[in-house]
């Protein structure tokens, strides 16, 4: 829900007129009562409501929205977190993403008084920044990103899949597949990219039935692995888009008898915790800043905006670097003379 401020601030009438057309709507032109119901409507506001809305309400804690697996959050980020927001006198309270969308989750967290949120390694879609950029209240987004939000913290995505497009040619490789989710996300539409422009600028072939775009669930994973393996031309390397996607493309190619990094390698995207393992040893490109510094910028951030010291669009994107490991190795072909 939403206050009687941003319905006249969307329907371009001033709060006394919202307040009239709830109140005494005959007293109001029906051009005037019109428009200020059909922003009612959009916001889902209701006169029911309005009593419990107009209610002062605490605004003293920062909203982190998560999810459960979030490496980076529960392996360092988080610390830094809640003891800036605490200097500040700001606690912090911590929303798994759960089965409902994310706008409904939003809307909760607004009703229930908010000063900033931070949304950490979640896709963010159109609607939902819609939404929060009406609200006013300060957001940062952490290790995901989205074109029309104001503030964020995350992964160089382009120049991340650029790397490591680039480092499979240097070692040999000529058959490179990319698998990557859904470019409704802004980090998938930015690997992506990254990606093609490794392969043309080492004036490679831009095949796309090697560039798959996948949901990110074990079947739809397992449907893109089908894909790969049922080309003429097998590739010889994979770059997924993030860990756990090379993971599971990892253990879809064991069951089928191929060894990795013998038979193929692969490569992700973003140096997670699991992936790091020594059980995996995955082989990624990530951030060279510590999870603990991730949060602190992070929360920085969102302070500064929350105390009105920064107005301008921050959009922080951290350098990369490659980690070496376990899932890839050098492909040389003989010359035939």
């Amino acid at each position: 829900m939403v206050s009687t401020i941003a319905i006249a601030k969307y329907a371009g009438v001033s709060q006394t007129t919202v307040s009239r057309v709830l109140n005494k709507p005959d007293q109001v032109k029906k051009e005037t009562y019109d428009k200020v119901m059909a922003a009612i409507a959009e916001y889902g506001y209701s006169a029911e409501a309005k009593e419990k809305m107009n209610k002062p309400k605490a605004v003293n804690t920062i909203r982190v929205l998560a999810a459960a697996n979030d490496s980076v959050l529960f392996n360092g980020a988080m610390p830094p977190i809640v003891d800036d927001a605490a200097k500040q006198g700001l606690f912090v309270n911590i929303h798994l993403d759960a089965p409902v969308s994310k706008e409904a989750l939003f809307d909760e967290l607004v009703s229930e008084g908010t000063a900033g949120v931070i949304i950490s390694a979640m896709v963010v879609e159109d609607r939902l920044v819609e939404k929060m950029n009406r609200s006013f209240i300060p957001y940062v987004l952490l290790n995901t990103d989205h074109p029309n939000s104001s503030y964020s913290v995350c992964m160089n995505n382009a120049e991340a899949a650029y790397s490591a497009v680039s480092h499979l040619i240097e070692t040999g490789h000529q058959e490179i597949a990319w698998v990557g989710g859904p470019l409704t996300s802004q980090t998938n539409k930015d690997g992506l990219l990254g990606a093609i422009h490794a392969l043309q600028a080492n004036k490679r072939k831009i095949r796309k039935k090697r560039l798959v775009i996948t949901d990110t669930d074990k079947a739809s994973l397992y449907e893109a692995f089908e894909k790969l393996q049922n080309l003429k031309k097998k590739p010889t390397a994979i770059v997924a888009s993030t860990d756990k996607i090379a993971i599971q493309l990892m253990e879809f190619f064991q069951t089928a008898g191929r060894k990795v990094p013998e038979d193929i390698s692969i490569i992700g995207l973003g140096n997670s915790e699991f992936g790091v393992h020594p059980a995996i040893g995955m082989t990624s490109v990530g951030v060279t800043d510590t999870n603990e510094e991730l949060g602190q910028e992070a929360v920085s951030i969102l302070l500064n905006a929350i105390n009105r010291k920064n107005s301008e669009p921050q959009h922080v994107k951290k350098e990369v670097s490659l980690f070496e490991r376990n899932t890839t190795l050098p492909l040389f072909v003989e010359q035939q003379f």
